[in-house]
């Protein structure tokens, strides 16, 4: 409550600063707001589609998470420096072409088009083209620079209420309405077609960056997955018509049947390899047996020249057919026909042999009871198989040259092809993965264009007809309230670094001490008047709490003491004096320089006050005022004599650290009974300061009675007449 009282009185000092400076503040604020512009409000919906969208790629809505990201992916773009540098431009280009500098138009209003007008430069108004608002736009891209020189890169980088980017992104609000599709765009100016087009160039604008980003990404995607498709392609067709040419120069058709066929051969040549063998084996013995058999007539048909020369072209015959059979293995219609002719000329060459041999054995007759001719005939078929198998065997060693330069060809080749075709594979797998990532990339553009599609304008904007309601009133409030904050803070702070006494709680606070009472400055002008009442009631409080300190029978002393010269001992004691006086109390003040001095040694070593004034009657009350402590010192003897010690300072002045320092020793100098009755006095203190000792001061007046209830928190207390 203490705490709040003193804030009361705090307002209530600096009443007239608090009461005069808003005022003045709210004066200033209402001229400088006469001249306040207009503001026009545009606002537009755009339906998204973003969060109730469907994803053609997974075949089910957009996840809460995506949709999330995308909806402020969104937002963040609408307000992005891409964005707004593109609508700047535009705006600046349309203002340029369709503005008129005599009538307002649904573009600009013609006040403002002729400010525009005027701080554009001439080089600039040449790159307006009044036909073309686009080429007017790519003659400002072109023209611009960055540099600060430029006049385009200035309207865009710089303050200007309009074109700037960052003013367009500080007025610009875009919000998301609740949870749904929609977000809501607004944008507010002094100009309603400023406000109007720059939504409609935005609404514009930012749909083609979204759709630019979002397919853009995409296409770069599906270009490179289709480049890598077709040099796949390539690689994979090169590689197969690879293998193609391989195949061909190597004469291969199916290599898995081919070797098949060979490998077949070989185990079919095999067999008759055996065969032939043991024919010729079998041949050879019995050619020989029936050579012993027949003795001499063997040698003698060897050695006929027609049996030699036939049996030589049997053996040849019989050689050509192993070879024409050989050859014959693949069905050709020349080698089958030279085939043929050659076994007819074996079959006509073995008859020869026959008749050669019978002519040759001339007569029938037996060896060993063996018809001889029987033998011949024996004998003549197994010289003839047995040069039949010798043929043969010869043939066979070619076939087997051939089956081993068969194995020797078609080895390393099934080594390449499996190599190619592995080639082949793993290329024909890269495609595959670049094929299907290909159509993933277009199937997601597909959606991506679906999503995009939903992307439109629900709500266009409207040229604003009426502006919105100024903050003439708020702006006026806002300066009346800070400025008398401002004022209250100001003088607070004042209040808590200031040392000055002023006043028996900041007394109090600052020095440690307590304060008996407090003595008014003399007023000047409105309470003049009352100086002499308003005296006399300070008076009367100091002596009611003086005199109960006072014991009879024996003489009082009140020291008044003072850090610093003029700080109103005199007036105190004086005052008290006649005061006490006028009670008819016997009253005796001592006064330095007058009654003793301050640099006498008798001063300086008194214990008592008859060392001070010999002279001393047995008065009542003794009033002893000493010199400024400061400068002088006084002897605890004296100080522990006097019945109350009296700090005399005055509230208007600033208590230093040398006056605390003097205060403390002053206290130790006390003794603890004496301490008790060591008290500080103000004097020049205002009536706030002296109200708190003797009560309301006069005039009692309406307004006076109703303050001075008020700071004493009488909020229900009745009013009464003041007694005259």
């Amino acid at each position: 409550m203490e705490y709040f009282r003193y804030i009361v009185r705090f307002l209530y000092r600096i009443r007239w600063y608090l009461a005069i400076f808003p005022l003045i503040g709210l004066l200033v604020a209402w001229l400088l707001t006469r001249s306040l512009e207009k503001e026009y409000n545009v606002k537009t919906t755009i339906y998204t589609g973003i969060i109730s969208g469907y994803n053609i790629e997974t075949g089910t809505s957009v996840s809460a998470a995506n949709s999330t990201v995308n909806m402020a992916n969104l937002i963040h773009i609408i307000t992005t420096e891409r964005t707004l540098k593109e609508v700047s431009l535009r705006l600046f280009a349309r203002v340029m072409t369709y503005g008129d500098e005599q009538q307002s138009n649904n573009y600009i209003t013609a006040e403002h088009f002729r400010e525009l007008n005027a701080s554009v430069p001439q080089e600039v108004k040449a790159l307006i083209d009044k036909r073309s608002e686009r080429k007017t736009v790519e003659n400002l891209l072109a023209y611009e620079r960055p540099s600060s020189g430029n006049f385009v890169y200035g309207l865009l980088n710089y303050g200007h209420p309009y074109f700037s980017i960052g003013v367009l992104s500080s007025k610009i609000k875009v919000a998301r309405l609740e949870n749904s599709d929609l977000i809501e765009i607004g944008y507010s100016s002094n100009d309603p077609g400023i406000a109007f087009n720059t939504l409609e160039i935005l609404n514009e604008e930012f749909i083609r960056q979204y759709q630019d980003i979002r397919f853009g990404e995409t296409d770069n995607v599906i270009k490179f997955f289709a480049g890598e498709v077709a040099r796949l392609y390539k690689m994979l067709t090169n590689a197969e018509d690879s293998l193609i040419s391989y195949n061909v120069a190597k004469r291969i058709i199916n290599y898995g049947e081919q070797t098949k066929m060979v490998a077949v051969m070989d185990a079919d040549h095999k067999g008759q390899e055996q065969a032939i063998l043991m024919n010729y084996t079998t041949s050879k013995a019995l050619t020989e047996f029936f050579e012993n058999k027949l003795g001499g007539q063997a040698n003698i048909i060897r050695s006929n020249n027609d049996f030699l020369a036939e049996l030589n072209n049997i053996s040849k015959l019989k050689s050509r057919i192993s070879n024409l059979e050989l050859m014959n293995e693949g069905g050709n219609s020349e080698v089958n026909e030279s085939l043929e002719l050659a076994r007819k000329e074996l079959v006509e060459a073995e008859q020869r042999i026959r008749q050669i041999t019978n002519d040759i054995v001339a007569e029938n007759s037996t060896v060993n009871n063996v018809d001889v001719r029987s033998l011949i005939s024996q004998w003549l078929e197994q010289v003839v198989l047995l040069e039949k198998s010798q043929a043969e065997m010869e043939a066979m060693d070619i076939r087997r040259k051939n089956l081993d330069d068969d194995f020797l060809y078609f080895s390393p080749i099934g080594a390449t092809i499996n190599r190619k075709e592995r080639h082949i594979g793993f290329i024909e797998g890269n495609y595959m993965e670049m094929l299907k990532a290909l159509n993933a990339a277009r199937l997601r553009r597909r959606n991506l264009q679906m999503t995009t599609a939903t992307l439109r304008v629900l709500n266009p904007p409207l040229f604003p007809l009426t502006a919105m309601p100024t903050n003439r009133l708020l702006i006026l409030l806002a300066t009346y309230a800070l400025t008398f904050f401002f004022i209250a803070g100001y003088f607070f702070l004042i209040e808590l670094l200031d040392h000055t006494l002023r006043d028996r709680r900041r007394t109090e606070s600052i020095t440690g001490g307590r304060v008996l009472g407090a003595f008014p400055k003399e007023s000047t002008l409105r309470y003049r008047r009352f100086n002499k009442i308003i005296n006399d009631m300070a008076m009367r409080h100091l002596s009611k709490t003086l005199l109960p300190y006072f014991k009879n029978g024996q003489q009082n002393i009140v020291n008044l003491l003072s850090t610093e010269e003029k700080d109103g001992k005199s007036l105190v004691a004086n005052e008290l004096e006649e005061y006490w006086n006028s009670l008819g109390l016997s009253v005796r003040r001592l006064t330095y320089d007058e009654d003793f001095l301050s640099e006498d040694s008798k001063y300086v070593l008194a214990e008592k006050a008859s060392d001070l004034c010999p002279d001393i009657a047995n008065d009542e009350i003794l009033l002893i005022e000493y010199p400024c402590l400061k400068e002088y010192s006084v002897s605890p003897a004296l100080l522990n004599m006097g019945t109350v010690n009296l700090m005399v300072a005055r509230a208007n002045r600033a208590w230093k650290d040398t006056d605390q320092k003097v205060f403390n020793e002053l206290r130790k100098n006390l003794s603890e009974e004496k301490q008790a009755s060591f008290f500080i006095y103000l004097t020049q203190a205002d009536r706030n300061a002296v109200e708190e000792f003797t009560g309301q001061l006069p005039p009692y007046t309406m307004f006076k009675n109703f303050i001075y209830r008020m700071s004493q928190l009488g909020l229900t207390s009745v009013e009464y007449k003041h007694a005259k």
